[in-house]
């Protein structure tokens, strides 16, 4: 075995041609994983990051109070690691705007590890029992205090007769408040928070000092566990023995009012025991992992090809070691060690190489995200450079076990081989024609020269397949990248709305907004217009009488594809379309009906609904923007059953319609595909979905429209946040300008640039270095070949002939494939896309980077065949009949 191997590693030395492609090939695909992988890491680790920030470190949590004696239970419990603790808000209070400030008490380790500590605005948190912040909101409206001021308090409750008042309920007409004891505080910072201009408190978060705790006073405690792997069934067990009821969730969520931090365990691969497989792995770390697959995939394909151009050129050496005593197994024995061997070096220079791109990817995208100064955007490139030796571990193990499964077929074919006819392998592979049945060749005088090609190319498409592979790879993925920005930009110029709005702002809530947020940015001088609504989403059932004559001609509601618009389906002869129900502002609602001729005081009836219909959709749902037309969406239709659920079990009323119109008041917005969409006022709504099952979050939320001038925009932006800061948290609002949108895009377009031409280069590196071992080893081993034609009197320009016509076949070989393949693909996306037809795609394309990349390519191969050829006119035809090596 000794023997073996060092005939091996001579072997390697001696075709260093051949190693070296082998070695290029391992090495790109190295670094392709190591891409990949250390992308998935950083991904994860950003979302940890991002978990931790947003929610704490905590495991899980309990919605109900614990009291002063059960605190030790849970510090004591050997399955829990640390608790952090918070009270519940009491009230106090004081001589202000307002005359309620509410507190709730954080001890350290609450403060040290979860969320709050980062919405501080300004100053720190408290650290001492008698220091506190206060919500932004405190200062904004009591000008007279500051960061550094003293501030006293009343404790105490709120009553109502012998009834305790909630800290959080508005005021009650009979309502005291029963003082316990003064209190004064040192304000050390401000914090972002929600508070409502019409809610009687101010909130405020101060320090819980352990050693002082009441017997009355009641906490949240927050758990973070020994095993965390273990939370699902420990945490229930001790919200058992805390005495909370088990409740009507069973084994799921809300058991003994158990509360988990879900987001953050199942990045650490903690799911609860009650969901779907499909919902356990959160879709970005998913989307790394398929990619991760996908590059594995790859890498055994090209690898599996390299090796088996190995093959074929050592079976001659093979077959003499078989016909000298070496069995099978060792003969499948040494080729694996040659992989094994061929592969240490590459693979730790691929690890390096690929952490080292990913770092200069990682900067250079994170620069891009710099110089375009957006915020719209920014979070999903913010990552950082990480990395750890057991990913380094990781991508090692992924790219030997790579490398013995590309290589296991190859090195069975080979252990099976007679030794004979691996002696008399001379390259070309005339057993693969032999067994081919078409027309023979014409072999005349004037044919010969085309037939010997054609069978040159028969007889060494093996030799070449990774050279097809790599470079169809590369050359697809670049199509359909440019496709894909293509897309983009057919988008943008057909299907896209022009801007009439500047600006767009959000405050995202799931309570009633506050309204002077929207006054105060009104007021901002550089505001030209402005126009304030909220939506929801809803369902109604629409008879097909309904439907206008216009819509009629194009097949009325009959017609619609329910598999295509799964947001609509039938039921019995009628159809549930959705409705975007939407409030305006007092002021734009008024101007909106009498800009129609009708009378806005009609519309303010909470008790007896009435709203505006837009009444308008697309006549052909498969055109773009540009070439659409709208007709009238229904007829003889005066009052709408809505329904908050798609099943039609939640809360449902009626509207009256009291316009139609096709006139739309958010001037640029969308309207979705068949959606209804009614206008009333904002109040109307307010009152309306009082009466709803609100979906988690934000479903309050409210969006502003405002018309800035371009050189302004930068300047109200900054006055939008300086207001907003004031009475929501950073995350809770988002600023948008026309500058952000055209800046993304090219951002966005860069970034995937970027990204997808450095794997193109990768995968056309490895089949140019392909091409190159390929076609040397295959002149190399068919210098008899040629020879023997010289000897039987084709001409020295024959031969170049020849060979420059083979050339120039294996340069377009790789693209009589790939381009096929794209446009396959093209034609799949535009099926699926339906909007936009190829032409339309074909329109946007970079046809100079497609131009480019297969001049460079058919270049590099051919000058491959151009440089063997001049070796070849070299050979002297005694010399290399005489040399049996060949």
């Amino acid at each position: 075995m000794k023997i073996l191997i060092e005939y091996t590693l001579n072997y390697l030395k001696k075709n260093r041609k051949n190693t070296i492609s082998i070695l290029i090939a391992i090495t790109i695909g190295t670094i392709l994983l190591s891409t990949v992988v250390l992308a998935t890491y950083m991904a994860w680790n950003y979302d940890i990051t991002e978990s931790v920030l947003e929610r704490g470190n905590y495991h899980g949590s309990f919605t109900s109070y614990i009291d002063k004696s059960q605190i030790p239970y849970l510090k004591e419990n050997q399955k829990v690691d640390k608790v952090y603790l918070r009270t519940e808000f009491y009230s106090s209070k004081i001589d202000m705007k307002r005359p309620y400030l509410n507190i709730s008490y954080l001890d350290r380790e609450y403060w040290n590890n979860m969320y709050e500590k980062n919405s501080i605005l300004e100053g720190r948190v408290p650290n001492n029992s008698d220091e506190i912040v206060v919500m932004g909101n405190f200062l904004k409206e009591n000008p007279q205090y500051k960061i550094g001021d003293k501030i006293n308090v009343k404790l105490g409750y709120r009553q109502e007769g012998k009834e305790k008042i909630d800290p959080f309920d508005f005021i009650h007409e009979d309502e005291n408040f029963i003082g316990e004891k003064n209190k004064e505080y040192t304000i050390v910072g401000t914090i972002s928070g929600k508070s409502l201009s019409y809610e009687p408190y101010y909130g405020g978060l101060g320090f819980l000092d352990e050693s002082s705790i009441g017997e009355g006073m009641k906490f949240f405690p927050y758990l973070r566990m020994k095993n965390p792997r273990k939370v699902y069934k420990d945490l229930p067990e001790i919200g058992k023995n805390l005495g909370f009821t088990k409740g009507k969730k069973g084994n799921s969520e809300g058991s003994y009012n158990a509360e988990y931090n879900m987001f953050y365990l199942k990045l650490q691969g903690i799911f609860p025991p009650w969901i779907k497989l499909s919902e356990r792995i959160p879709l970005s770390i998913l989307v790394f992992f398929i990619s991760i697959l996908v590059v594995i995939f790859l890498f055994v394909i090209i690898i599996y090809n390299v090796f088996t151009v190995w093959s074929n050129n050592r079976l001659k050496q093979l077959g003499i070691l078989k016909s000298i005593g070496a069995t099978p197994r060792q003969i499948k024995r040494t080729v694996k060690i040659e992989a094994v061997f061929s592969s240490i070096i590459p693979i730790i220079i691929g690890v390096v190489l690929g952490h080292l791109f990913c770092y200069i990817m990682i900067d250079r995208i994170n620069n891009i995200v710099k110089d375009f100064n957006i915020s719209a955007g920014k979070k999903v490139f913010e990552l950082s450079f990480k990395t750890s030796p057991i990913i380094v571990g990781i991508i090692m193990i992924l790219s030997f076990l790579t490398i013995l499964l590309s290589i296991n077929k190859p090195a069975r074919k080979l252990s099976k081989i007679l030794p004979i006819e691996a002696i008399k392998h001379s390259g070309l592979d005339y057993e693969h024609m032999k067994k081919k049945e078409k027309k023979a060749n014409n072999y005349g005088p004037n044919n010969i020269i085309s037939s010997l090609v054609r069978d040159s190319l028969n007889g060494n498409k093996k030799g070449f397949r990774t050279t097809i592979i790599s470079i169809a790879i590369s050359f697809v993925i670049m199509f359909i990248s440019l496709v894909g920005i293509g897309i983009a930009k057919a988008d943008k110029k057909l299907n896209s709305m022009d801007r009439y709005y500047t600006m767009n702002v959000q405050v995202l809530t799931n309570e009633l907004a506050d309204e002077n947020i929207f006054k105060e940015i009104e007021s901002i001088p550089e505001v030209k217009e402005s126009i304030v609504y909220k939506d929801v989403y809803l369902n109604s059932k629409i008879k097909s009488k309904y439907a206008s004559e216009e819509f009629k001609n194009t097949g009325g509601f009959e017609s619609i594809d329910l598999k295509r618009y799964d947001y609509l389906w039938k039921i019995d002869n009628d159809y549930m379309i959705p409705v975007n129900l939407i409030g305006l502002d007092h002021d734009n609602f008024d101007k909106y009906v009498k800009s129609q001729g009708g009378n806005p005081e009609e519309y303010y009836d909470k008790e007896k609904p009435k709203a505006v219909l837009l009444n308008l959709v697309k006549e052909d749902m498969n055109q773009p923007l540009a070439r659409t037309k709208f007709i009238p969406y229904l007829n003889n239709v005066d009052s709408l059953c809505f329904n908050e659920s798609y099943g039609g079990k939640g809360y449902s009323f009626n509207i009256d319609i009291g316009l139609k119109t096709s006139e739309n008041p958010l001037k640029d917005s969308y309207l979705m595909d068949y959606g209804i969409y009614i206008f009333v006022p904002k109040d109307v709504l307010n009152s309306l979905m009082e009466n709803f099952a609100l979906p988690g979050d934000y479903s309050h939320s409210e969006r502003m429209k405002l018309l800035v001038d371009e050189k302004n925009i930068n300047k109200v932006k900054e006055g939008i946040k300086d207001i907003s800061k004031y009475y929501l948290p950073e995350d809770d609002y988002s600023i948008w300008s026309i500058l952000d949108d055209e800046a993304e895009e090219k951002m966005v377009n860069k970034i995937f640039s970027l990204v997808t031409f450095s794997i193109v280069f990768f995968l056309g590196v490895i089949g140019v270095s392909n091409a190159y071992s390929s076609i040397n080893n295959n002149l190399r081993n068919r210098r008899r070949e040629f020879a023997m034609l010289k000897s039987m009197g084709i001409t020295k320009d024959g031969l170049s002939r020849m060979l420059n016509l083979e050339g120039i076949y294996y340069s377009i070989y790789p693209f009589i494939f790939s381009i096929p393949i794209s446009l396959l693909l093209l034609a799949i996306i535009v099926k699926v896309k339906k909007i936009f037809t190829v032409k339309d795609i074909l329109m946007f394309l970079d046809y100079k980077v497609i131009i480019g990349y297969v001049v460079v390519i058919f270049m590099s191969v051919y000058l491959a065949y151009y440089f063997g050829i001049r070796k070849i006119e070299k050979d002297e035809i005694v010399d290399v009949l005489k040399d049996e090596s060949i």
